[in-house]
């Protein structure tokens, strides 16, 4: 089974109570797009946390540091039989993003050809078209009794887990 590892990375100013938002373009590889938080793959040869740091700072143009990791979405893409039976379904891959949260980070804050970032309320984010299935990725990162949420892709559900 094929496993990606990525990571997103929720940014606080604790002096306004804003978080910066991506507002995500889509792209041939991947049409997924609206507005979520900064983050990325992880490299070969690359820790999980040191993926989030240089992530944040290719598509923000900020440092972070002390990131405290708070939980995981997980996607499977289940694929069926040659014969088309649907009795036998197998796992074809994972997409493990590890979901973390920082106020803290130094650096003059730029755009990528990731998406323009903004610094918004959580309530602005909420009501500015949110990417697909953000709101569950926001209770990983806000529920501390909700550590992962699971979804099978193409099913259009992704369902947060206590």
């Amino acid at each position: 089974m094929k496993c990606t590892l990525c990571n997103m990375c929720m940014i606080e100013d604790s002096a306004t109570g804003c978080v910066l938002v991506q507002h995500r373009l889509p792209k041939a590889t991947n049409p997924w797009c609206g507005l979520t938080f900064p983050g990325g793959h992880v490299e070969a040869g690359e820790s999980i946390t040191a993926s989030t740091v240089r992530e944040i700072r290719e598509e923000t143009g900020l440092t972070v540091s002390n990131l405290r990791m708070c939980g995981v979405v997980e996607w499977e893409t289940i694929g069926e039989r040659t014969d088309g039976s649907p009795a036998e379904v197998t796992a074809n891959s994972k997409y493990i993003v590890f979901m973390f949260r920082t106020s803290t980070y130094t650096g003059e804050l730029s755009s990528s050809a990731e998406g323009q970032m903004e610094w918004m309320t959580l309530d602005e984010m909420r009501k500015g078209g949110l990417a697909p299935h953000m709101e569950e990725y926001l209770r990983v990162l806000l529920e501390d009794d909700v550590p992962q949420a699971y979804g099978i892709s193409g099913s259009g559900i992704l369902e947060a887990i206590r």
